[in-house]
């Protein structure tokens, strides 16, 4: 027996992406009276569902799903805003658009806006589940890269998004500390000169040198390492420049 996709006034979250943090790949607002009996986690999606507004809107910023179902009520043009700015914003993104069935010229509106489908709130469950599964296998197959690279047992680096998450906390990264973070982190293991750092991170820039880099390695160290004084991530390779070393 598979547990109803929406739990009455409450959020549910179930699962972890591979990356550590917790946090659904499916995410759906839905009303309290909006039992849709879907077997999304026979399908392997790790579902957020809830009736709260703010609480949708939260995890919609925070949590990044891959799939984001606006069920109406109580999405209202507000929030169908939104979820179309996420949607142009970001490319892995798959947004579904539910409606009463007489409300054609509102799904047809969604559609307009950027949403990726527009069905009716009558869909039998199976058919959403179906929908929703395929939509999340397409944006994946166009998918290039890993969305997320781990830094530490706690923290992501999103490459989507170019923000450090810690959980569902995100970690200021100026520009070119991200820069460099991502640049060393997708090389694990590989030492890195201070010239290549450099050519790569800050190109013609001549104001950039040896101290501007050490400076942000020391930045970067206060943000991620358990003790900065004693670095196990972003190690110093003597003579050469710097090593990403990731959690084992």
């Amino acid at each position: 027996m598979v547990s109803p996709l929406v739990h009455r006034g409450s959020a549910t979250v179930r699962g972890t992406v591979a990356t550590g943090r917790p946090r659904p790949t499916w995410l759906m607002l839905a009303g309290d009276d909006q039992a849709f009996d879907a077997a999304g986690l026979a399908l392997g999606a790790d579902l957020a569902v809830t009736s709260d507004v703010a609480e949708f809107l939260r995890q919609l910023a925070h949590a990044r799903p891959r799939i984001v179902v606006c069920s109406e009520p109580p999405a209202d043009a507000a929030i169908l805003g939104a979820v179309a700015r996420e949607r142009r914003r970001r490319s892995g993104m798959r947004a579904v658009h539910l409606a009463p069935p007489d409300a054609v010229a509102r799904r047809l509106e969604a559609l307009a806006s950027g949403f990726d489908d527009a069905l009716s709130t009558a869909i039998p469950a199976a058919e959403l589940a179906g929908r929703l599964a395929w939509l999340d296998a397409r944006a994946g197959a166009g998918r290039t890269q890993e969305p997320a690279l781990q830094i530490t047992d706690d923290l992501v680096l999103d490459l989507e998004a170019h923000a450090l998450w810690r959980n569902e906390l995100q970690v200021h990264l100026r520009p070119k500390e991200y820069a460099l973070l991502r640049l060393l982190a997708s090389n694990p293991g590989r030492a890195m000169s201070r010239t290549d750092l450099l050519r790569l991170v800050w190109g013609p820039d001549r104001s950039a040198d040896s101290r501007t880099l050490d400076v942000h390695i020391r930045w970067l160290r206060a943000k991620i390492e358990p003790d900065p004084d004693h670095a196990v991530h972003l190690v110093t390779i003597r003579g050469v420049g710097y090593r990403f070393d990731p959690p084992r």
